[in-house]
């Protein structure tokens, strides 16, 4: 009985370091061959994993419902090629603001240099869909440098878009975890900056004028010389 009792327990563990060992389908490679969501915290790290087709879309959109069967099937199509993004743009503000978004639906293709070109009103069915996501878009001139939300200028928007929120965040840091009162933030917010810009005028002053742009002194030019044979004047 003891010797079943360590035969099964070997046959056990025997199971369990094959199971450990056998890759789980569907695991190695996260958004492979579905439709993965794209949201306003993880579009820039996601557009680094390209190439992309991606649709921004409404809840509310008619067109965008009737997509949405030929856009699952185009992810499995793409499954190991071209990964396949949705962006639900209402609740994703700063993101469709950034991506200059004017209507639902907006699909667009994001090659490996993270340069966009936009799918325009061409059909939209598998087959047309599947062609540019994988070539076609080649054909097709990228968006400027100041429509491309991952360029320089585009993460300063990004910033200046994101200040109301950074700013509620702050608030609340003050407010609820540290317990300050709403006097005080105020009075922070208004004082702070004050100070701040008196401290860099100062500064200024200091090192630019007062050093750097001091003019040497003019000397006083000599009085002329006397002539005692000239005669005075009559």
């Amino acid at each position: 009985m003891a010797s079943g009792l360590i035969l099964s327990a070997i046959l056990s563990l025997g199971c369990l370091e094959v199971a450990a060992a056998k890759p789980s389908q569907g695991n190695s490679a996260p958004g492979v061959g579905k439709v993965v969501e794209i949201t306003d915290l993880n579009f820039d790290a996601m557009m680094k994993q390209g190439p992309w087709m991606v649709v921004v879309s409404a809840s509310w959109c008619p067109h965008c419902k009737q997509l949405e069967p030929t856009w699952t099937r185009l992810a499995e199509k793409l499954r190991g090629k071209v990964r396949v993004g949705k962006i639900d743009g209402p609740e994703n503000k700063i993101l469709a603001k950034r991506l200059h978004i004017t209507g639902y639906p907006t699909i667009f293709h994001v090659d490996r240099q993270g340069k966009i070109r936009d799918y325009g009103d061409r059909q939209r069915d598998l087959d047309h869909l599947s062609q540019f996501a994988v070539s076609g878009y080649r054909q097709y001139e990228p968006l400027p440098w100041y429509y491309t939300p991952t360029s320089p200028y585009g993460q300063l928007i990004k910033a200046i878009l994101e200040m109301p929120r950074d700013l509620q965040e702050v608030y609340s840091f003050l407010s609820i975890d540290l317990g300050f009162s709403d006097v005080f933030i105020i009075f922070s917010g208004l004082v702070l900056p004050l100070v701040g810009g008196i401290f860099v005028i100062g500064a200024m002053d200091l090192f630019f004028v007062r050093f750097h742009c001091r003019t040497p002194q003019a000397t006083a030019a000599p009085p002329p010389a006397r002539n005692d044979n000239q005669r005075p004047p009559q």
